[in-house]
């Protein structure tokens, strides 16, 4: 539970989480310092922050003070971090020695990152962690397979506390560079008045169609998402208008809460950012952003057209009316340099800093600088300047606070690499799907994505994606998978897995907010969200949806599966141009999927399915009718007889 502290602990929280802020903005403006003490001062400002700031277990009512042995735990965290700042350099020339101090503190630094972890997100990621451990140290009580020699305890911390391949390792610096300037940029969007600029404006592209607050919904939490590292956050954030808007006017609560967590999950599918995830995958293959971004074009935009067409398909289906004149902001009201700029000018600037061949990192600090300035001076009104630097200073504290679990998360997972790789468990379970894969390479990604699915469990998407392709990457890409497609297929697992049961993070924030029961939001979710679990597998076996084939390939590719997306949404919520039978939406859904495969044969059997569909209630009326005349003759026939009688 958060602390509600008051106070001269409040004072000093605050003064550490802005220095936290502000410390990531000079190093991603101004150099980061050496690998490890970037790594080390990162961990320590997030740690000490989490023990700070949340409580060793839930409490009645919010605690007002930090209890003694959190304080001890508060000071205790800088002890290791600043002898890894001081001894880098000799860890690096003496790699394999270690003194009594290191094996101690190294003890102590995991123990610390485990229980802050617990705090921030729950048992299940240190759990995870606790259990390499033990698999590490007990390796030869395990049998078949996953039996190992056991490694020594010295060993096992040496690795972790002194090399760059455990705590310190590439997703701990991935998090203090990359991760934190985007959520960072994120937390500014949503404190300026960007953040209200991207409803405003959905509202008015979507808000005067049928079931425009469903619609305004999937455009804003997709814009926001896009920004955004986290589902959960997006819902909280979109969610807080959209869902009561949808509900107001006449959608269940079930639906209102499903469109919210499956648009703001697949928000971190979209292009130019994914949610952080194209910088960190550019980083990971070692190519150009730009690759990512325009791989991933196609697929984003097949899920967003399934979402986009079934909620306006379940608008005319329960004839739900627009979102009211009133309420909507016209478009010059909207289309204001002091509205406009800072939402837009940041973005662009950022993307033209990447073009021209700046760092991720340096691109991202101009933006937030640009953004900040833009959203001070653009009003000069005395009133408003005040209001909005007084939000910039809490955006700086919130920044801090959103990379919390964030932080414990991504150093958790690289500790969870290191182990898999010490004790030969990764390479184990790579072999596991190469197996696999010599009968029957489906049942592979089928493997893939499902272990994708249970890692990313309540896990934001950058760390979910970073620990899942470290594991599973390697296999898919021996089995001749181009390594981009390996990745997107990763991540969008991993972006899925805060819709998927049991344990789906943006739905259960989706349902507290639309006050519904999390299984009947889960539920509507999959089905808005059905084309992402099955492109992933399509763009494997055919690189046009990963624009990769000439100019026609890609074309036919995306026109059949517009078409196919179509049909899915039309399928799932059971009307396309009328209300349609449980037969017919079987023949929609089986067209969608054989239309998303490209290939004529695949195409031509789709669409004949589709033309089945739109002609089979007229062809089964004209039946229906037919067989009724001739009932109605034969009666006739039969009663004839008796009247000659």
């Amino acid at each position: 539970m958060k602390r509600n502290l008051h106070g001269w602990y409040l004072i000093v929280v605050r003064v550490i989480a802005v220095a936290f802020t502000l410390f990531q903005l000079y190093t991603a403006g101004f150099g980061f310092l050496p690998d490890m003490q970037q790594r080390a001062v990162h961990v320590a400002f997030a740690v000490f922050l989490t023990f700070a700031l949340l409580s060793f277990k839930k409490q009645r009512q919010a605690e007002t003070k930090i209890p003694v042995y959190d304080l001890i735990l508060m000071a205790l965290i800088f002890i290791p971090c600043i002898h890894v700042m001081l001894k880098y350099e000799w860890y690096a020339l003496h790699f394999g020695e270690s003194t009594t101090a290191d094996y101690i503190l190294g003890i102590v630094l995991i123990i610390l990152i485990l229980e802050a972890g617990r705090r921030s997100t729950g048992w299940v990621f240190p759990g995870l962690v606790f259990f390499m451990l033990i698999y590490a140290l007990f390796g030869s009580y395990f049998p078949g397979e996953f039996h190992h020699p056991g490694l020594k305890l010295i060993f096992i911390v040496r690795n972790l506390f002194q090399s760059w391949n455990g705590i310190w390792g590439f997703i701990t610096g991935v998090s203090a560079t990359i991760i934190a300037i985007f959520i960072i940029f994120g937390t500014f969007i949503k404190v300026t008045n960007a953040g209200e600029t991207f409803i405003e404006l959905a509202n008015s592209v979507a808000g005067r169609m049928k079931g425009g607050p469903a619609l305004v919904a999937v455009i804003a939490s997709g814009l926001f998402g896009t920004i955004s590292g986290s589902a959960a956050a997006n819902v909280a954030t979109t969610g807080n208008f959209t869902i009561p808007l949808m509900k107001r006017l006449g959608y269940r609560s079930e639906f209102a809460g499903g469109v919210e967590a499956t648009a703001s999950s697949g928000g971190q599918l979209a292009p130019p950012i994914m949610g952080i995830g194209a910088f960190i995958m550019a980083e990971l293959l070692g190519i150009s952003y730009l690759k990512v971004i325009i791989a991933a074009l196609i697929p984003a935009y097949l899920f967003y057209l399934a979402v986009f067409t079934a909620v306006r398909f379940e608008a005319l289906r329960l004839d739900l009316p627009p979102i009211p004149r009133d309420q909507i902001v016209p478009f010059r009201h909207i289309f204001t340099w002091a509205k406009i700029a800072p939402l837009f000018i940041p973005i662009v600037l950022l993307f033209l800093a990447l073009i021209g061949g700046f760092s991720i990192t340096f691109s991202g600090f101009l933006a937030i600088v640009s953004l900040l300035i833009l959203s001070v001076f653009l009003d000069l009104s005395p009133r408003n300047i005040k209001t909005r630097i007084r939000k910039i200073a809490s955006g700086f504290e919130e920044a801090a606070i959103s990379l919390l679990p964030i932080v414990s998360l991504c150093v958790c997972a690289n500790i969870v690499i290191a182990l898999v790789n010490q004790t030969g468990l990764g390479m184990k379970l790579t072999g596991f799907i190469l197996s696999t894969a010599e009968e029957f390479l489906p049942l592979s990604l089928i493997l893939s994505a499902a272990i994708a699915l249970i890692l990313g469990m309540g896990l934001p998407t950058a760390g979910a994606y970073m620990l899942t392709v470290t594991i599973v990457g390697p296999a898919l890409i021996k089995l001749g998978i181009l390594p981009l497609a390996a990745h997107l297929f990763v991540f969008y697992f991993a972006v899925l897995s805060a819709i998927t049961p049991p344990v789906c993070i943006a739905v259960f924030t989706a349902a507290g907010i639309a006050d519904a029961p999390w299984l009947g939001v889960a539920k509507v979710a999959l089905r808005l969200g059905m084309v992402a679990y099955f492109v992933p597998f399509v763009f494997i076996f055919n690189r046009a949806l990963i624009m990769v084939g000439t100019v026609g390939q890609i074309l036919l590719a995306v026109t059949t599966a517009s078409i196919g997306a179509v049909a899915m949404g039309a399928a799932t919520m059971g009307y396309l141009t009328r209300k349609l039978t449980v037969f017919t939406r079987i023949l929609l859904l089986f067209a969608a999927f054989i239309l998303i495969i490209p290939g004529i044969k695949t195409d031509l059997v789709g669409l004949g399915l589709i033309i089945m569909a739109l002609f089979y209630p007229r062809v089964s009326k004209k039946i229906d009718m037919l067989s009724g005349f001739k009932a109605r003759q034969q009666k006739k026939e039969n009663y004839m007889p008796t009247a000659d009688k």
